[in-house]
């Protein structure tokens, strides 16, 4: 039988609420803070921050040139994709990494993602199997950052490339993951990560859970990745940052996984229907729509088959998401929620929500409730004119 079987299911951001705290003038909407840090850096060297907490994630359907800029500009960042060459990847850095939104500052009053020159700020993913070629060019390119992107980071494949990167470029933080478990976060902390990305086949597009039968809710892995994770830290004074990365379609989803310990999260479906993601529009029907894709679906990995073998079975979709306009009006009205959530909450900024934040499992009928019904309501996002909630 199993080693270990544990009979406590997993639970999912969804089946989480916040319970209001004492709104302060310190904790108004208004003075929200919302920065947060990219990685671990040693006492003395200056640390990379974010506005923002949030990150586009490492795929070919969401973080291209065009949103890690307006990404850095708005204050956070993009992962920029390694299913791709290693020259093309570094163009994109390059191209990034021109750009300095410190010479402006966002309509939301916050200040670009910067490096210590005042240029935008570039994380770039990298894979466990063309490493020692790839990771020069980025690092020659200006990438602040780099990100193994793998679904399972527990693996000797990881701490190989953690090592191989931390002997050649110490002064690059390496960015860990995927794990759930604490015992993944453990081992990749141990190898060098200086931040870890939590998540597991929670993704819209992502099928690893249904394919493998492998992964984790969300929620149940930011909690025990967290408490392993502070725990960490009053051992050896280093704060390793989470990720949380899958299934995160709005505000509520953010702020839940930031109250359960994510220090920022990685979104993938949100971004991809704004304008600035890499792929045209197009007509579905009567509705505008981007083309979404994972990169574990059969169109990624066609790039991945030719040269690492790894196409044996696909662990992600494609489709396509309803085209939502502007990157900066879509994250200014998910961060206005994130900061209302926060100042109800009591919490001034990330580290007070982590200490002061209280998270309730709610029920099925709980969550029902909260939602719209027994109205009839017509136009807007919760037009029911045709049917009866009741």
């Amino acid at each position: 039988m199993a080693r270990i079987i544990r009979h406590n299911p997993s639970r999912t951001l969804a089946e989480f609420r916040l319970l209001p705290g004492l709104t302060t003038i310190a904790s108004s909407i208004g003075a929200v803070d919302l920065s947060t840090r990219l990685a671990w850096f040693p006492e003395g060297e200056r640390e990379l921050r974010l506005s923002i907490p949030v990150a586009g994630a490492a795929m070919q359907s969401v973080s291209g040139a065009a949103l890690a800029v307006e990404m850095a500009r708005l204050g956070g960042t993009a992962f920029i994709f390694c299913s791709q060459p290693a020259e093309s990847q570094a163009e994109i850095t390059k191209t990034v990494k021109t750009f300095r939104p410190a010479d402006e500052i966002s309509a939301a009053g916050l200040p670009g993602a910067t490096d210590a020159h005042g240029r935008a700020l570039c994380v770039a993913a990298v894979n466990t199997h063309d490493f020692e070629r790839r990771v020069p060019c980025l690092v020659d390119a200006g990438a602040d950052a780099l990100a193994i992107d793998a679904s399972d980071g527990y693996s000797v494949y990881q701490e190989r490339t953690i090592a191989w990167i931390l002997e050649r470029f110490p002064h690059v933080p390496v960015v860990g993951g995927n794990i759930v478990t604490a015992e993944g976060f453990r081992f990749l902390a141990e190898a060098g990560a200086r931040a870890v990305k939590v998540g597991m086949g929670s993704g819209s597009i992502c099928i690893t859970q249904e394919q493998k039968g492998t992964g984790r809710g969300l929620a149940t892995a930011i909690i025990e990745v967290a408490q392993e994770r502070d725990e960490y830290c009053t051992r050896t004074g280093k704060y390793l940052p989470l990720i949380a990365d899958g299934g995160l379609g709005d505000a509520r989803d953010v702020v839940t996984a930031l109250a359960l310990g994510a220090d920022y999260v990685m979104m993938g479906r949100f971004l991809a229907r704004t304008e600035e993601s890499p792929n045209a529009k197009v007509q579905v029907g009567n509705r505008v729509m981007k083309p979404y894709w994972g990169e574990g679906s059969a169109r990624a990995r066609e790039w991945h088959s030719a040269r690492y073998h790894q196409a044996a079975f696909p662990e992600g979709v494609e489709g396509f998401v309803e085209y939502a306009g502007p990157l900066k009006d879509n994250l200014d009205t998910l961060l206005a929620k994130v900061r209302a959530a926060m100042s109800s909450c009591g919490c001034a900024n990330i580290i007070e929500l982590h200490e002061k934040a209280e998270v309730e499992l709610v029920s099925a009928l709980s969550i029902r409730e909260g939602q719209v019904h027994d109205v009839f309501t017509v136009g807007g996002e919760h037009d029911n004119s045709m049917k009866w909630n009741g």
